[in-house]
């Protein structure tokens, strides 16, 4: 809402500034001209605000990605002199998507340049119509553009490059600020706008009325969604990309209760777990997860069963190294499904344990008797299975029924009860609110 207010304003300026050039200059006023001028101008913002803070990375994205770039095509060679040549055109988008490019940066550490290509696409489909248009209908165009004088008024020359600079400008600015502030202005001034039927959110104890706007945004994308999962699962920032530098907070034992460790919550580089004990082997954890551990084990062997501990703490070191070799072999969008980046693993906080019925072989845990009932009965020792098969897009990792993690009898017992499946909603539900 802020953006689009503060691009009318821009808007409403730029135009009355060409108006009152064209009355000084004494050239006749084409309101034909003005209105799509107008209109293109409104089309500009809707196009950078929608753009601006999203990664384009996927087919659906470039396709959406080249639809919004078609109206450009279309209308600037019938309403503006010199993008009448497709190489005016091609320049003037390709400025346009640096100017883009500069801004994802800003909000969002990552861009992938194919984006550019896909608008090329867009505004050549859209050239390519505009084309036939003034072939079909020839006198549309002279219709269109405003009548100068001999004399060069650069300024309406100049008038879709000012324009979109303005509104550039208002975007960078705003970018700027928020940046250096740390605070999201524009999410919370968007916020007093919110249409008054989201006072049901306020009904929900762990609702944070900031959010409502992203309340909003979300379940219109998710209908299905009862209110309650909505607010849990923006609380979690689940409406955003993982790994989103502008939501990603540092975490240590003082931050929830739980500790919540995942793709927007990450310990500092210097984190190191208090009191480490040997859990198994060489392998370390915290004694409260050890002691744990050792009580679940004792039962197991009374039912015949046995378990071992595959991986356990890991620094913010070898987690970089095990992250980097996986990307010897898949890209980054695979690795991110099964492996954290450094400072973002569970293990980093000594409360994570990788098992196995195999000694050093995770992957023969799935299906097995032991698994089984490590799924059916962690909760009672304070440990509870993490990344189940169907929370993959709560916490953005495979199903992996051997890392389980501790978090307390209390906890894990109540989350069992009251079935809820991942560390994020219980912490969004009760862990941020206490």
């Amino acid at each position: 809402m802020l953006y689009y207010i503060l691009g009318i304003l821009a808007i409403i300026a730029v135009h009355l500034i060409i108006f009152l050039k064209c009355y000084e200059r004494g050239i006749k006023i084409n309101n034909k001209h003005i209105t799509l001028s107008v209109m293109f101008s409104f089309y500009l913002v809707f196009v950078i605000e929608y753009l601006h803070d999203k990664i384009i990375d996927e087919i659906g994205s470039f396709i959406v990605t080249s639809l919004v770039f078609i109206p450009i095509g279309i209308i600037m060679p019938l309403i503006y002199r010199r993008f009448k040549y497709f190489v005016i055109n091609v320049l003037f988008v390709l400025v346009f998507d640096v100017l883009m490019i500069i801004l994802q940066v800003m909000h969002c550490s990552k861009f992938m340049p194919v984006f550019v290509v896909f608008s090329l696409l867009g505004l050549l489909i859209g050239f390519a119509i505009s084309s036939i248009i003034r072939y079909v209908f020839s006198d549309l165009r002279k219709s269109l553009i405003i009548k100068k004088r001999k004399k060069r008024i650069v300024f309406l020359s100049l008038e879709v490059e000012i324009m979109t600079i303005c509104l550039f400008s208002l975007f960078f600015s705003m970018a700027v600020i928020e940046k250096i502030s740390g605070n999201n202005i524009v999410e919370k001034f968007d916020a007093n706008f919110v249409n008054k039927d989201s006072d049901k959110y306020s009904k929900i104890y762990f609702a944070k009325k900031d959010y409502y706007v992203r309340y909003d945004a979300y379940a219109k994308l998710h209908p299905e969604m009862e209110t309650e999962e909505i607010v849990w699962r923006v609380n979690s920032n689940l409406d955003k990309d993982f790994y989103d530098s502008r939501y990603v907070s540092m975490a240590d034992e003082n931050t929830y209760n739980p500790l919540l460790i995942n793709k927007f919550n990450r310990v500092s580089e210097n984190f190191e777990p208090k009191n480490l004990v040997t859990i198994e082997g060489n392998f370390l954890a915290t004694k409260e997860t050890t002691d744990a551990y050792k009580e679940m084990l004792e039962d197991m062997e009374e039912e015949g069963m046995k378990i071992y501990v595959v991986s356990s703490y890991r620094s913010i070191e070898y987690q970089e190294n095990l992250y980097n070799n996986y990307l010897k072999v898949d890209d980054r969008d695979e690795v991110d499904t099964y492996s954290a980046r450094p400072g973002y693993s569970e293990h980093h906080t000594g409360r994570a344990l990788d098992i196995s019925h195999i000694p050093g072989n995770i992957d023969a845990f799935e299906g097995s008797e032991e698994a089984e009932w490590v799924y059916k009965n962690c909760y009672r020792y304070g440990f509870i299975v993490r990344y189940k098969e169907e929370t993959m897009d709560v916490t953005g990792y495979i199903y992996e029924p051997w890392h389980i993690t501790y978090v307390g009898t209390e906890i894990s017992v109540r989350m069992h009860s009251d079935e809820i499946e991942t560390l994020e909603e219980y912490v969004a539900r009760y862990g941020q609110n206490y």
